[in-house]
């Protein structure tokens, strides 16, 4: 009996998340440009230019671990950086649509940046929350902002080279 309500609970809930899911996608492919980009957390906002020179175009950082956690604002800039993440993948996913012979191999170091990004964040808030010392936190940190730096990186590529009416609306939003 207790296995027959489990059952129908769990199938329930998968076509409750299987309609949602679809949902979204159908919202997140109808967005238009101003609606992704109004989503977008300014780089200014937690200080990312302190950490790195000409971040839309090299994905070195200028920082040491310690350092960058100062800077970025800790835990706030890094939750900014996480947000972003989401939203540059939809502004690539834009361009990938709008745009010409965008190369796979382009979307996909797009997609392991933002990915690696996310897992750095989700570490180093972890870190910071269950640990004494700030110390493993800010080399997460470093390993997150070197990502967001290489994800920034690889945008602007895309933006130049496949999507060249996008480019300057995408230095705008950054």
């Amino acid at each position: 009996m207790i296995l027959t309500i489990v059952s129908a609970v769990s199938v329930t809930a998968m076509i409750v998340y299987a309609i949602y899911w679809r949902r979204q996608q159908a919202k997140r492919r109808a967005a238009d440009w101003d609606s992704i980009v109004s989503r977008l957390r300014s780089n200014s906002e937690f200080n990312f230019a302190d950490v790195t020179d000409r971040y839309l175009y090299s994905d070195e950082i200028n920082a040491t671990p310690a350092d960058v956690w100062q800077r970025i604002d800790g835990a706030n800039g890094l939750w900014a950086m996480f947000t972003n993440a989401g939203v540059l993948m939809e502004l690539a996913d834009y361009a990938t649509e709008h745009g010409h012979d965008v190369p796979e191999q382009l979307i996909e170091e797009l997609r392991s940046d933002a990915l690696q990004l996310r897992i750095a964040v989700l570490i180093s808030l972890t870190k910071y929350a269950f640990s004494r010392s700030g110390v493993a936190a800010s080399v997460h940190a470093h390993r997150a902002a070197s990502a967001y730096s290489a994800l920034l990186a690889h945008m602007t590529t895309l933006f130049q080279e496949h999507s060249a009416l996008y480019f300057p609306r995408f230095l705008e939003s950054m």
